[in-house]
């Protein structure tokens, strides 16, 4: 089972999802992956490759390196240096730490 979008609007994918065959990793190619995730997952999982522009959207691949289920997790579309030049003092110190948090994530994703 790939990944898709309805007609006209299908996102390609290199993921296949498949209980009968075994999780492979042949990135850039093609990954085969579990359909569902394991207990595992949630300490494991791994980004592998680099960021991938799709239409509007920015994503990667995280895999689990002890089962293989992969994911792609897609990055926010939220301009940062927009909504930090913005005056957010009245916003209360939650807001500040909140995009302090968010800036550090975005800034970490451009590193890698």
């Amino acid at each position: 089972m790939k990944e898709q979008l309805p007609q006209g609007g299908q996102m390609v994918s290199i993921i296949e999802y498949s209980a009968e065959k075994k999780a492979r990793n042949s990135y850039p190619h093609r990954i085969i992956s579990p359909p569902m995730p394991s207990r595992c997952c949630q300490a494991r999982m791994n980004r592998i490759g680099q960021v991938q522009v799709e239409d509007d959207s920015r994503f990667y691949y995280k895999r689990c390196s002890h089962c293989g289920f992969t994911v792609r997790e897609f990055m926010s579309a939220i301009d940062i240096e927009r909504l930090l030049g913005m005056d957010v003092s009245d916003w209360g110190d939650r807001t500040e730490a909140w995009l302090d948090r968010i800036q550090h994530e975005v800034e970490t994703e451009r590193a890698a």
